[in-house]
């Protein structure tokens, strides 16, 4: 594994000024540890509107996107991102893939079992999946309550878009598992690494904080936001190390297992 070395012309630290960037930076610094060098060949499962994607192949990777929403896909393409509109479950390619990434896309998938399935038959012998995911599941009453309060004071400064449950909820441990598990129907964390375990071994697994990349989906994409952003994941970071809330955040580094084993 080489690291890729353009992780910093993404960060803040870049004059760039937005969350976006932020974020993608905090990705691709873990990413560089397991990616193998460029210009490996990644399918960057459940693309949305492409920033990762197009990070990666700034960085020399070949990348190709699949996304169900056809927004996002135009989105993708619009900033040079070779993207399709397709399910992950169903995609199929001529040519194998060095890497199958999955970004905060496989809690959502419908078929989970059917997209780790395609997510093997899509890679070359050896080749890798990379997952960085959200178990919504290992949120305790603390740091559910944590989420929902910081997003209320956030809504209440004009800092968060506009969401059902945004301002101060009771009982948010209960409301976080029935907006999760009833509501949207996410597939929890320990589903996902179970099925990635019945067809790919498994070389590492980190969990690590979220929550900050959570509230980052609503704030403002400016230099206000981006001060927010880095606050958030400053606190969020003391508090998991001090196990204060729970670190929600899931990262799997997983190798395909050879047919029939």
């Amino acid at each position: 594994m080489s690291p890729i070395s353009t992780v910093r012309a993404y960060g803040p630290d870049a004059g760039t000024g937005d969350v976006t960037a932020a974020r993608i930076a905090d990705q691709l610094a873990f990413l560089s540890g397991w990616l193998p060098p460029a210009p490996a060949r990644i399918l960057d499962a459940g693309c949305g509107r492409g920033d990762l994607a197009r990070a990666l192949g700034q960085a020399g990777y070949a990348v190709l996107g699949v996304d169900v929403d056809p927004v996002a896909v135009s989105v993708a393409a619009a900033q040079g991102v070779a993207a399709l509109v397709a399910d992950l479950a169903d995609y199929r390619d001529e040519y194998p893939f060095d890497v199958v990434l999955c970004s905060l896309s496989l809690h959502h998938m419908a078929d989970l079992a059917g997209a780790v399935r395609r997510a093997r038959s899509l890679l070359r012998p050896g080749g890798m999946l990379v997952v960085d995911e959200f178990a919504w599941e290992r949120a305790d009453a603390a740091t559910a309550g944590w989420y929902h309060d910081f997003a209320a004071v956030l809504g209440a400064a004009g800092r968060f878009g506009p969401e059902p449950g945004a301002g101060p909820v009771t009982a948010p441990h209960r409301h976080w598992v029935e907006r999760h598990r009833d509501d949207h129907r996410l597939h929890p964390g320990e589903a996902i690494s179970g099925e990635i375990g019945t067809l790919f071994d498994i070389r590492e697994t980190v969990r690590v904080p979220y929550l900050h990349r959570y509230l980052a989906e609503r704030l403002g994409d400016d230099a206000d936001g981006l001060a927010v952003f880095t606050t958030l994941r400053h606190i969020e970071r003391l508090r998991v190390a001090d196990e204060g809330l729970a670190a929600v955040g899931l990262r799997l580094l997983a190798q395909a297992r050879p047919e029939g084993n």
